[in-house]
Parts: structure tokens; sequence; C-alpha cells
């Protein structure tokens, strides 16, 4: 029986952000509850490139999460790691509801929710209070109402709170629904914010993605990537959710942001291919095997989903996993760790 339709069915009634709040609830006290929507894959699937190793090549993207109440449950759907938060210095509750709203026609969310979180604090409690997960990602932002001199002194406050309890940290300055943060994706605005966190390293160093937006121009893109490099950090995460719609205000993922972040995905491998010690992760709109096959060609590695699980559910992890086994068995390799440097060497 396909649990998860019934669910989707009874759940598309409701207001989707009181439905993804039970869905958290209910994950969070009972994590076990997973193995009725999905099947635990047995077999090797992980992946290891630079200096991070994912139980499978995708993982659950940022926004989902928000506090690491549920790093149990989306383990046992079948992720190979999690990214919790946005996590803010302080509890923030957003903007007004409602906040979340679907696009069944395009399979699409908007979002228009502003970083609510529980804070800093209650969300690393809620970390070391959680059984060690395969990969922990951390995404951290500034509080909406923190100004611009004081941005970087959070986020590197944040930085060297979560990165003992990380797997990696995720600078993000790339969602649309916090007045002016994307404006500090330009170079005279980010520099100061990843110079304060490249200082904190020798505290605990850990590696270090920016997540960046869907709409930017390729020389912002050149600019991004050079400062990747300038600061050693391990690399890149594209892309955030877009805001190139009419449907109101808020960031739109899912199948409407494809070619958007695909477009970005690109050029980001195209600038760091020669790079070899960065590592691109891809996310927006993917829901396929041959999306992350293309992607591994073009010089990209891990990949994240949040939108493609609630249109598809669980069952689209399966169906990813068999066709990527079945490809390796095709190729007459060992692995998904060799089925990725196959396709990377393309």
């Amino acid at each position: 029986m396909n649990y998860y339709s019934v669910f989707k069915t009874l759940a598309f009634n409701l207001d989707p952000e009181f439905v993804h709040d039970l869905s958290i609830s209910t994950g969070h006290r009972l994590p076990a509850i997973a193995k009725f929507f999905t099947q635990t894959n047995k077999n090797d699937l992980s992946l290891s490139v630079n200096n991070l190793k994912w139980k499978t090549p995708i993982g659950l993207a940022a926004g989902f999460d928000k506090n690491a109440k549920c790093i149990p449950f989306f383990q046992n759907l079948g992720f190979g790691a999690i990214e919790v938060g946005t996590i803010t210095k302080v509890m923030q509750k957003g903007n007004p509801k409602p906040r979340v709203f679907r696009i069944p026609e395009l399979k699409s969310l908007r979002n228009a929710m502003g970083f609510p979180n529980l804070g800093s604090q209650e969300i690393f409690n809620n970390i070391i209070n959680s059984p060690k997960a395969h990969c922990l990602g951390c995404n951290i932002g500034k509080n909406k109402w923190t100004n611009e001199k004081q941005t970087p002194e959070e986020y590197a406050y944040l930085y060297e709170m979560f990165s003992p309890v990380s797997d990696y940290i995720t600078i993000n300055i790339s969602s649309p629904n916090t007045p002016g943060l994307r404006n500090f994706q330009k170079k005279e605005l980010l520099s100061p914010i990843l110079e304060a966190v490249h200082d904190k390293r020798v505290v605990c160093d850990k590696p270090i993605f920016i997540k960046i937006a869907p709409d930017l121009d390729i020389a912002d893109i050149e600019m991004l990537c050079e400062l990747v490099k300038e600061f050693n950090f391990e690399g890149v995460i594209a892309t955030n959710t877009t805001t190139q719609h009419n449907y109101g205000l808020g960031g739109l993922s899912g199948d409407y942001i494809k070619p958007y972040s695909l477009d970005i995905r690109n050029k980001v491998c195209e600038t760091l291919r020669e790079t070899k010690d960065k590592t691109i992760i891809g996310v927006g709109g993917i829901s396929t095997y041959e999306e992350i096959k293309d992607f591994w060609i073009k010089g990209g590695s891990f990949v994240q989903i949040y939108t493609s699980l609630i249109y598809y559910g669980p069952k689209l992890l399966e169906n990813i996993y068999r066709d990527m086994e079945l490809d390796v068995k095709e190729k007459q390799l060992s692995n998904v760790q060799e089925l990725y440097n196959f396709y990377q060497s393309k």
C-alpha cells in the first residue's frame, strides 16, 4: 500500500505550513514511522568527495527540518545527509502567515517564511541531544534586524557555535525572504562575512559552503567562486529559490525552478571545473537520476531535495537509488563511488 499517496491526498486539503509542522512533530516523536513510507536500502550507496562523506548522494535541503528536531526520521527515509536550519542567533518568528503556498499544477511551492526558527541555543541543544547523523549540515543566516556592520560577527558567532557539532556549515546569503539579505552576495558586503568566518576556523575547521541564488548573472557567479577559492572554502550550494515569477512574494521551488537552477549550476560547474578541491552541491527542482548523472558529468557532486519530496514522496528516493544501482551493474562497477568517478571523468 502506498501510504504516502493517502497522506498526500489528505494533506493537500490542508494549509501547507500546518501540514509541515504536524509532519515535523510526528517525525520527532515517532522517527520509526518512516518505515511505512519507504524501504531501507541495504546496499552501499555512500559517496565521498573531498572532505565530505554522505551515506547516499542525496541529502535533505535546508528549510525542512529548521530546528533539527527530525534528524533520525529523515535518515530513516533514506537521506544520505541532513541540512538543518536556517539557524539565526536569536529566535525569529518569521513573516506573517500565510507564508507557504502550493502550486500543484507546477509541482512547486512558494515560500515567504523569513527564517522562522527557535534560535541558535535551542537548535544546538536539539542537535547534541539527537543521535549522531550520518552527515549533518548547519545552514546559518542573520536575524532580519541585524544591521550591515554586525552581520559578519553574527555569521562568525554561528559558525563557531555549530562547527563542532556539524560535518559542514552553509552560509546562507541567498534567501529572498529576509529584507536585504541577497545584497550580501555583492563582494563588498560578502567579503567581510567570509573573512570573519574564516578567522574562526582556527577554533574548529569544518567545510564551509556558500548557498547562492538562481537569479545571479555570470559576473556575480564568477566573483562568488573566486571568493570561495580565496578563502579556501569547500564549495558552493546552487541554488536557493527564485524570485523570477509572478505568483506573489517569496521564492519558488520545485519543478518551476528547474531551468533557473540548472543554468546557475552549470555555470558554477564550468567556473570551478578545474578546481578539484571544490565541491558543488546541487539543489533546485532535482527529481530524477538522469538529472543527477548530468550534474556529475558537468562536475557537480552531491544533490539535495525538498519540494520534490512533498510532491513525489519518499518513493522518489527509492526510484533514484534503484536507477543508480542499475547503472552500477550495467557498467560493471562495484559501487556508487566508482559510478560517480566514472561520470566525473567524462
